[in-house]
């Protein structure tokens, strides 16, 4: 099946915002023009190719061709630090063991430029592996379902991010010198509203968002759940079950995503690296 006659499986409540591939299409996709692909992205936001088995060097190959942030099993292995998230729920092996348990927070992948291509993978192989479910949440979408008011509001509006953020969802009560160490990683004031490649826009309103420029902090914290809130109901959530062999095309631009807990292994976490 050529890259131009691949049909689109429109998911209950998410409209054109997903697309789902038979395997067919595997080849056109992984050798297909970079623009193509991401004018495709910003259409559909998440693009699915069932039972995919995609072999490790042509996927590693097409990461790094798009600069994308390559998640799951098949990313490249790589020694475990503390601040990373190759660890899995087991307090012997790993101090973050608790922090995992509770890490089912919306996340992106565009927030300090992990992936500045605009694209994120994750494949599960075709071994029998298992993956939590994981959901997408399309806010290119959600932005589309905002009056013409209200998003001329949104877009004069930035947002300080901060990795420690992130972490203090999870532990409310840490050391001080592990919060000093978590508030030494890099923030950054980004639009709140961004621009995708070609013309539509995302809401950047991820895990990592602290305060809005200008706005009291607590009208901020409110404003911030309310817009998480309005960007992640179920209208605009694709949530995927795995299959073994799997592959998943996310827009980091505009997609927040979240694992929801195996049953088996409530601390189960993705592994992610950058290529």
């Amino acid at each position: 099946m050529a890259v131009d006659d691949m049909e689109q499986n429109a998911t209950e409540g998410l409209g054109e915002a997903v697309m789902t591939l038979d395997r067919g299409g595997l080849a056109d996709l992984l050798i297909g023009d970079r623009d193509w692909l991401l004018t495709k992205l910003e259409d559909m936001e998440v693009i699915v190719v069932r039972q995919a088995f995609c072999p490790q060097r042509p996927l590693r190959s097409f990461a790094e061709r798009l600069d994308a942030m390559l998640h799951g099993l098949l990313a490249p292995a790589r020694a475990p630090t503390p601040e990373d998230y190759l660890i899995v729920g087991e307090p012997k092996v790993s101090a973050l063991a608790e922090y995992l348990q509770n890490s089912r927070v919306w996340e992106s992948d565009h927030v300090m430029g992990r992936a500045p291509g605009g694209v994120s993978i994750m494949a599960i192989p075709g071994d029998g592996s298992i993956a939590a479910p994981t959901e997408f949440a399309c806010t290119a979408s959600a932005w589309d379902g905002l009056t013409p008011t209200e998003q001329r509001d949104l877009r004069a509006l930035r947002v300080l991010h901060g990795f420690w953020h992130d972490r203090l969802y999870h532990e409310r009560e840490p050391r001080h010198e592990a919060l000093i160490q978590w508030m030494a990683r890099q923030s950054a004031e980004l639009p709140l509203v961004q621009p995708l490649y070609a013309g539509r826009h995302g809401l950047l309103v991820d895990d990592t968002a602290i305060q809005v420029a200008g706005m009291e902090f607590t009208e901020s914290e409110a404003f911030l759940a309310g817009l998480r809130n309005w960007a992640t109901q179920p209208a605009y959530v694709y949530r995927h079950i795995w299959q073994p062999g799997d592959l998943v095309i996310w827009n980091s631009a505009s997609v927040l995503y979240r694992e929801l807990p195996r049953p088996e292994n409530p601390m189960w976490k993705m592994a992610q690296s950058r290529r």
